[in-house]
Parts: structure tokens; C-alpha cells; sequence
């Protein structure tokens, strides 16, 4: 059996020679980015994903956060676009067939911007030539002439009928309120009094001759309501026709300019006749003719009357104006390249677009001028990059770009108010063709997810693109790592590095990365601590960021998240947590454990205890049997028993019971990092050998007694020397980790200076043979052929102690008395079916 490797200072950190970064800082740096080292895998993806643009090739980029992995795509999206052309631009019309419908129109890049402009020349042409035209001297001589020509014709008809009733005996009087009828005496009207003194027959002739007369008038009438209708219709058709002498010559003007885009011909030539058609809606007017009378009684003094309001509410002129509007949905006159459009809050609206909507009278009113792009729709023909956790919160932002991705078409919906109960006329453009590569950003575990959870989602998204949290140091990562850095400080306008203080940040990197062999690829850490670096030197009014502002950056950062590992160390030395670093404890061992506070984590010994009784309880974890354990840390002390009965049970039957305990631990307990130190607990207890206090031991083992590496080395040893040195350091203390964790360790200077001089020690192991030997000064022993270990050791002295435990059982169960046989019950440790037996026994 090999012995307990004592760890030399060399092994306990990695070191950069400041000397071998020199030639960073003297090259001219380009631009950081921090993806492009160590992300060879993640570049490949990304290339391969970029240059399919079949349908379902979009990408998502796996990855943690602070690892580049944003800023590496988005700057791989920016320089690939500059190579691809520009996407046409995309502009809404009015539909005069469907207003709810409105018309999209592709444009080449530029032209949809022109085309607005020109339009908006057009109207406010027009808004100022046709109030001229109507208030020109021919349009009113010609309107006159229709209204003249009316009011004769009307006069014409009132005068034969005037003149028939004179003969008849009646008068026609015409008054502001339309036309009377009545009984007449030398040309005057008669009063009701002198009618009904006339004799009988004379009533009698005007009754019957007033009849004849009425039925004049309201043929008069009839004919003169036709006429008005006529007259009506010719004004109409004078205002279309100088309407459409104007509108034509400036419409068509503007038209000439884009005749090579039909859709847009088009649609001058319908603005033309709409304007035409809806003249009288454009401009506040005067003159078509009141009715010459209410009732066939009635007259009329021929006087012109106003139109009445727009039908529109608001301004009639804005409102009708409304309609030839362009509506620009999509303008890349700036773009030099294909677009690259990254939205931080993706919305369904801010992805899919929108419809404003506004109040007037008291409810929401819109029309197509409202009309909002979204990023799919600045992004087409180009690139959209958005964060997978913002795009999930909204499930409407994430099934609406599915919806576009699947169809390969944008279309815009109007949601409605909230609360709406009923449906109602919305608008609906005409659906836009998408062509776009989406990047999405994520975890692994959001990826996972999708995958298994979303059937649509591997359809759709068919390359990922893994970015890792760390990386094999090599020389060209090395430096590429020392560029991003140097680079970085240069872009932000921070001090730059001299060559020890660059040194520094690339040694952290490395202890980032819990591996001496490899960088840690999580940059956004790296990048902080180069800024607070730069705080330093500045404060120090330094010139040049170097070790000591580093390391200045590091013990600020590690102060100010200490509060809580302050409070356990003063417990510690108080002694209201009970940790012994010093003399020998049979089943007493220090085990190390980490406490994890967001993104800071630390050290702190745990004093594990073991018993050991007679009985057939076998190994009892005290943890898991108040529900503090978790299924990890469960699993690692079922290992152990499978252990003990490896090494002790192959001969005879383990009548033993034996409980484990993590003393003052009031908090839950997760992982087997803690199984070793359990191990070597439960051997002392059992051997009746002591464990010296001054070793701290954090190792798993699995079923053959091997240890296996754990997470957090560094962390565990620095908090057990803190604590040794709070107690004070005697020389003959120092921690017990697995040989597998030998690549991770970064120990902190002070530690390793404290191993230089003797005053602390790191050992290595691989076996739980080896750490029990080292921490009990007694050799373990090998099984001979028949399973038993030679006198003196370990080994022996634990099955000599089991073998008492076995007799001193079978003492407890000989039958007391002729013809009873005791009953004997096996109890399985800790099992939920053996919990809630227990829990439903009387008490």
C-alpha cells in the first residue's frame, strides 16, 4: 500500500512568470473578445448554423452566464452582416377595397423613406391647391351658372302654378318657411273669418278649385325636388371635375417617379379617384342647395344652404388625408449590410409589432398609420439575437415567433383592449415573407428543457452552439486570454497592466476554473476584476494596474462578501461552534464542507462524530433521520455500510449499530463529500483508535474504498487554516483531500508560504486505507486468504471489536427459560417505510 503523498508548495498553485506575457503588452491589441478563446467548438456550431439558411437552421447558443457568449455572437453577426446586402424595405398602404386590410409593399432599401417624403410633399400640396381651385373666379362663375340655371327652372315651375291659382281665386305666397296656399280676394289672401262669411256655393267653388290648385303644387313640388337632386348631382360633378384637374397632374407627378413599382402605380391611380370621390370630405364647404321645401305646403326662397360636417369625426381633412399616408414599417436607408437587430425585452409586441391604438370619445379608435414594426420585422434579412429567459416569459412572444418561423410570414395582430368580451372589426395587415437566422441565447438547462418539453422546438431550432465554462490552458489560449484582458482595458479607458499585475489576473483565471490545467472561460468575472483593479491603481495614483491592485481588487471583493464566514469564524474561536484542531478523539474527525452565498463560497470545518453499540441497526445517519440530508449526501453513507461490510462482513454476520452525526449542524446537508471523514469516524469508533484533530479530511469513496475527487478543494482547505490559525498554528495541521483533486488546487500565497515554512501541511490520498493510516499513526493491514488482518493494525483491532460486538449479541439472545424463543427484529436504517412505523408507535 502506497503512503499518504505530503503535497510540495509546487503542487499546491499554479504560477505565471510575468516575463512570458511581456510580449502581450508591448503588441498593439485589437478589440477584446472573449469568446474567440477557448470556444473553438462553439465558433464551429456558429459558422455552421450561420451559413444554412434552409428553413429550422436557427441557433441556439448553450452556454453560462459571463462566459462571452452574447458579445461573441453578436459581434460574429456584426462583422458576417457587413458582407451581406441590404434587405429591401417594407412600407403599409391604405386599402381601398378592405380598409381593415391594410396593403404591405417591398421597396428596394432607401426608397420607402423617399416615398413618404414624397407623399407627405403631395398632401400638403394639395391641402393648399385645392381650397384655391374652389375659391377660384371660373369655378364660382360655373357654379353659379348651375345654380342660376336651377333657381329659374325652380321659378319657372312656381310661376305657372302662381298664375293657375290666381285664376282659381287663391294666392301663393312664398315666406322663409316654404310656401303657403290660400283663398284669395282682389290678389289678398283672405282671413278665416271672410271665407266663412262668403256664401255657401262660393266656399264651395274654392274648396274644389283649392283641391285642383294643391295638386298643381304638388306636382310643382315634385318637379322642383327632382331638379335640386339634378342640381345636386351637376355641382358634384363640377367639384369631381376640378377636383380631378388639380389632384391628376400633382398625383400623377409623384406616380411618374415610381413607375417601375406596379403596386405603387397602382395605388396612385386609386388615391386619385379617392380624392376625387371624397372631394367634398376634403375641404370645409358651402354650396349644395337646402330642399326648396319641407312639405308639400311649403316654399323655399332659394337660398344656398352649408354642407353639413364630415362624416368623419375629428378633423375631416386629417381624416381623409389619413388614407394616402405611407406608412413606413421598415427603413434600411442606414443599414450597410444585412441587419443585426439584439432585443433585450421581447415582448410579443416588441417582437411580433403592434397596433396604437388612441381615445376619442371615450373609446379606442387606430387606422393603418398605427401600425408598428417589432424586431422580427427589423431584423428580416438579416439576424435577431434575443435572451432565452426574457423571450420565455411571455408564452405569447414565444408561440408568436414559432408561428413566424414556421410560416416564414410576419403577421401583425391587433390584441385587443384587455377585458374585451367581445370581437370586433380589427385591422390586419397583409402578411410580410420572413427571412431571418434567430440567435437564441440560453442555459443548458432552459435548453433541455425546450427540448423535451416543446415538440416544435428541435424543428426549429436544429444547431446548438455550447460555450463552456472553462478551457485547457495552453500557450496561444494563454495569451489570447492575456489579450481579451489587456485589450478589455484599453476599451474601457482603465489603467493598463504591467506585467506582474497581468500575471495575477491569468493565475485567477486559472483558480477560477478549479483546475491548474485549464482557464476559466467566464470573462464577465474576469472583466470586474480588472475594473476594480484599475479603482485600486488609481487610488494609488499607480500608472499601471499591477500585483498588488489585483490582489487589493480580490481581498475587497472577498471583505465584502464575508460577513457571514466573519460570524462562523468568531463562533469558532468563542467556542459556541466546538472545533478541536489539536490532540487525538476516538470517532472524532474534522470533515470540511462549503457554504455557497450567490456567487461567493467558503470553507468551514464540520466535527463529525461516530457511536458504536451492540445492536442490528446497523448505520444510522442522524442527519437523514431529522430530514436535513439530502439524497447525495444519503447515498454517500449507504456506500459506507456497503463498505464496512466489503472489508468485515464477508466472515460473519455485523450485528452492530453505529449512528453518524454532523455536530451543530442545524441546516440542510447535501452531497458525499463528507463519506471519507465518515469512514475514517466510523473505523476509529469501531478500532478504538484515535484521529488526530489537527487533519481535516473532505474526500467521497465508493464501495471499493477508493476516494474520489470533490468539489470546492480550495475553498476547504483555506477555511481550515483560517480556523488552525485563529487556534494558532502548531505545525502538525493540515488537510486530507483526494489525490484527484491535486490539479485544482490555487492555494492563496499566505497558504502556501505557511507550507513552505512547516507551520501547515496538504496531504493527498487514494484510498481510505491510506488517509486512515495517516490520520491514526497505526497501519490499516491487507486481509490474509481467510479475510483476517494481521495483529497491531487497523484492521485487526476492527474486527476483534466487531467480533466482541457479535458475542455480546448473541449473549443478549439465548433463550432466558425453557421453551421461549425471543424474537429478533431487523430494523433497516432510515428507510421511509421504517419512519412512519416509527412516527404511528404509541407513545
Amino acid at each position: 500500500m502506497t503512503a499518504p503523498l505530503e503535497l510540495p508548495t509546487s503542487q499546491l498553485r499554479w504560477t505565471v512568470d510575468p516575463k512570458s506575457v511581456a510580449d502581450v503588452l508591448k503588441k498593439p491589441v485589437k478589440s477584446a473578445r472573449p469568446g474567440a478563446v477557448g470556444q473553438e467548438r462553439a465558433m464551429r456550431a456558429l459558422d455552421v448554423g450561420l451559413g444554412i439558411r434552409e428553413r429550422g437552421f436557427n441557433i441556439f447558443v448553450v452556454g453560462a452566464s459571463g462566459t462571452g457568449r452574447t458579445s461573441t455572437v453578436r459581434h460574429l453577426l456584426v462583422e458576417r452582416s457587413k458582407a451581406e446586402p441590404v434587405p429591401p424595405d417594407w412600407v403599409l398602404l391604405y386599402n381601398f377595397d378592405d380598409a381593415d386590410r391594410p396593403r404591405a409593399v417591398r421597396l428596394p432599401p432607401g426608397v420607402a423613406h423617399e416615398l413618404r417624403k414624397d407623399v407627405e410633399q403631395l398632401l400638403s400640396l394639395l391641402g393648399q391647391e385645392l381650397p384655391k381651385a374652389f375659391e377660384g373666379d371660373a369655378y364660382r362663375q360655373r357654379r353659379q351658372r348651375v345654380v342660376e340655371r336651377h333657381a329659374a327652372r325652380t321659378e319657372r315651375r312656381l310661376s305657372s302654378v302662381e298664375k293657375e291659382a290666381r285664376r282659381r281665386g287663391f294666392a301663393l305666397q312664398r315666406s322663409a318657411t316654404g310656401l303657403t296656399l290660400g283663398p284669395a280676394r282682389r290678389g289678398e289672401p283672405m282671413s278665416e273669418e271672410e271665407f266663412q262669411s262668403l256664401p255657401a256655393k262660393e266656399r264651395a267653388r274654392l274648396q274644389r278649385h283649392g283641391h285642383a290648385v294643391e295638386e298643381l303644387l304638388d306636382d310643382a313640388v315634385r318637379g322642383i325636388r327632382s331638379l335640386e337632386r339634378e342640381t345636386d348631382q351637376a355641382l358634384a360633378d363640377l367639384d369631381r371635375d376640378v377636383a380631378r384637374g388639380v389632384v391628376t397632374p400633382l398625383v400623377m407627378e409623384v406616380a411618374d417617379r415610381y413607375r417601375q413599382f406596379d403596386q405603387l402605380r397602382e395605388h396612385f391611380l386609386r388615391v386619385i379617384d379617392d380624392l376625387v370621390e371624397h372631394v367634398g370630405e376634403f375641404r370645409p364647404h358651402e354650396e349644395l342647395l337646402e330642399p326648396v321645401t319641407q312639405d308639400p305646403s311649403g316654399g323655399s326662397d332659394g337660398a344656398p344652404r352649408q354642407m353639413p360636417a364630415s362624416a368623419f369625426e375629428g378633423d375631416p381633412q386629417e381624416s381623409v388625408m389619413m388614407r394616402y399616408r405611407v406608412n413606413v414599417l421598415v427603413d434600411n436607408r442606414q443599414q450597410r449590410g444585412a441587419p443585426v437587430v439584439e432585443e433585450t425585452h421581447p415582448t410579443a409586441f416588441n417582437l411580433l409589432g403592434r397596433i396604437e391604438h388612441r381615445l376619442r370619445g371615450g373609446e379606442t379608435v387606430t387606422d393603418f398609420t398605427r401600425i408598428k414594426a417589432g424586431a422580427l420585422h427589423r431584423a428580416n434579412g438579416g439576424y435577431l439575437l434575443v435572451d432565452a429567459m426574457e423571450l420565455l416569459r411571455e408564452p405569447a412572444a414565444w408561440d408568436g415567433l414559432k408561428r413566424a418561423l414556421k410560416n416564414r410570414a410576419l403577421e401583425i395582430e391587433d390584441a385587443g383592449e384587455p377585458g374585451r368580451m367581445i370581437s370586433i372589426a380589427a385591422l390586419r395587415p397583409e402578411p410580410i415573407p420572413l427571412q431571418v437566422k434567430v440567435v437564441i441565447v440560453g442555459t443548458p438547462d432552459l435548453y433541455y428543457t425546450l427540448s423535451k418539453t416543446d415538440p416544435d422546438f428541435q424543428k426549429l431550432f436544429k444547431v446548438k452552439a455550447d460555450f463552456d465554462v472553462e478551457m485547457m490552458r495552453t500557450q496561444s489560449r494563454l495569451k489570447g486570454f492575456a489579450s481579451f484582458v489587456v485589450g478589455m482595458a484599453k476599451e474601457e479607458g482603465l489603467k493598463p497592466f504591467d506585467e506582474k499585475g497581468l500575471a495575477k489576473v491569468l493565475e485567477h483565471a486559472t483558480r477560477l476554473a478549479s483546475d491548474r490545467r485549464k482557464l476559466t472561460a467566464r470573462f464577465g468575472e474576469i472583466a470586474d476584476l480588472v475594473r476594480e483593479a484599475s479603482f485600486w491603481a488609481t487610488r494609488r495614483k499607480s500608472p499601471r494596474i499591477g500585483a498588488r491592485d489585483v490582489n487589493e481588487a480580490l481581498e475587497a471583493r472577498r471583505d465584502r462578501e464575508k460577513f457571514l464566514e466573519e460570524r462562523m469564524r468568531e463562533a469558532v474561536r468563542d467556542g459556541s461552534i466546538r472545533i478541536e484542531t489539536s490532540g487525538s478523539v476516538v470517532g472524532q474527525i474534522n470533515g470540511l464542507t462549503v457554504v455557497e452565498l450567490g456567487s461567493y463560497s467558503f470553507g468551514h470545518p464540520s466535527r463529525i462524530t461516530t457511536r458504536v453499540y451492540v445492536g442490528r441497526n446497523g448505520l444510522v445517519d442522524i442527519e437523514r433521520e431529522v430530514d436535513l440530508a439530502g439524497p447525495i449526501h444519503t447515498k454517500g453513507v449507504l456506500i459506507l455500510q456497503g463498505l464496512l461490510g466489503d472489508r468485515f462482513g464477508r466472515q460473519r454476520p455485523l450485528r452492530l449499530g453505529a449512528t453518524l452525526c454532523m455536530e451543530q449542524s442545524y441546516s440542510d446537508v447535501e452531497g458525499d463529500s463528507a463519506s471519507l471523514a465518515e469512514a475514517l469516524a466510523l473505523l476509529s469508533a469501531i478500532a478504538r483508535v484515535p484521529i488526530k484533530q489537527g487533519l481535516a479530511v473532505t474526500g467521497s469513496l465508493d464501495q471499493l474504498g477508493n476516494v474520489q475527487p470533490v468539489g470546492g478543494v480550495n475553498e476547504k482547505i483555506e477555511g481550515f487554516f483560517e480556523t488552525c490559525e485563529q487556534q494558532r498554528l502548531t505545525g502538525k495541521q493540515g488537510v486530507v483531500i483526494p489525490a484527484g483533486n491535486v490539479v485544482e488546487l490555487m492555494l492563496r500565497e499566505d497558504i502556501i508560504q505557511a507550507v513552505e515554512q512547516g507551520r501547515f501541511h496538504v496531504y493527498a490520498v487514494s484510498t481510505v486505507e491510506q488517509a486512515m493510516e495517516l490520520l491514526t499513526d497505526v497501519p490499516f493491514g491487507a486481509p490474509d486468504r481467510d479475510g483476517h488482518y494481521p495483529p497491531g493494525t487497523v484492521g485487526h483491532r476492527c474486527e476483534r471489536a466487531l467480533e466482541e460486538l457479535n458475542q455480546a449479541w448473541l449473549r443478549s439472545t439465548r433463550q432466558p427459560r425453557e421453551g421461549r424463543t425471543p424474537r429478533l427484529r431487523a430494523v433497516t436504517p432510515s428507510s421511509p417505510v421504517t419512519r412512519a412505523a416509527r412516527s404511528a408507535r404509541p407513545r
